[in-house]
C-alpha cells in the first residue's frame, strides 16, 4: 500500500494564549504525520498571521498531491465563520481530510456531525471563555456571592 502525504498546517496565532514556534510545530507535524499515519511529510511555509485569507491553508487543500492537512488544533482555523465555511468546502470538493493533534481528531467531511464538532471546540477560544476576569461589572453582580472570600 502506497503511504499517504500530508501536510502541517502553520499558524502563528496563539492556541489558548500560546504562540508554538513554527520550527516545533514543523517538528510536531512531521513526527506526527510519520509516526502517528506512516505517511509522507510535505513541508510548508507559514500562514500570514496579519492577513484574514488563509491563503497557504487554501492553496494546501488545492494540492493534488496531498491526502489531508493537520493542524496543531481546531484553534488554528479561520477565527470567522464564514471562512471557515469556505475552508470546509473547499476540503470537501478536493477530499482532503483535517486532522487535530491536539484535539485527538480527524474530519473526513462526510459527515456533519464533524463540522459540528469542530465548531463546539472553536466555540471554547472566543473571548468569553479566554479572558482572564479581573472584575465584576455592574450588570454582573446578581452573579456575585459575598460568601466567598479572596486569599
Amino acid at each position: 500500500m502506497q503511504k499517504k502525504t500530508y501536510a502541517g498546517y502553520i499558524n502563528l496565532k496563539p492556541i489558548n494564549g500560546i504562540i508554538f514556534p513554527s520550527y516545533i510545530q514543523n517538528q510536531t507535524f512531521k513526527n506526527f504525520i510519520n509516526n502517528e499515519l506512516d505517511g509522507h511529510f510535505y513541508m510548508t511555509t507559514n500562514e500570514n498571521t496579519y492577513g484574514e485569507n488563509s491563503i497557504i491553508l487554501k492553496s494546501l487543500l488545492c494540492e493534488k498531491i496531498l491526502s489531508g492537512i493537520v493542524f496543531l488544533s481546531t484553534f488554528c482555523l479561520p477565527e470567522d465563520s464564514t471562512e471557515r465555511k469556505k475552508i470546509y468546502n473547499l476540503a470537501k470538493k478536493n477530499k482532503k481530510k483535517f486532522i487535530f493533534i491536539f484535539e485527538k481528531f480527524n474530519v473526513d467531511f462526510k459527515k456533519k456531525l464533524d463540522l459540528n464538532k469542530i465548531e463546539e471546540f472553536i466555540l471554547f477560544d472566543q473571548e468569553f471563555f479566554t479572558n482572564k476576569k479581573t472584575f465584576v461589572n455592574k450588570n454582573e453582580h446578581i452573579f456575585l456571592d459575598n460568601e466567598w472570600k479572596f486569599i
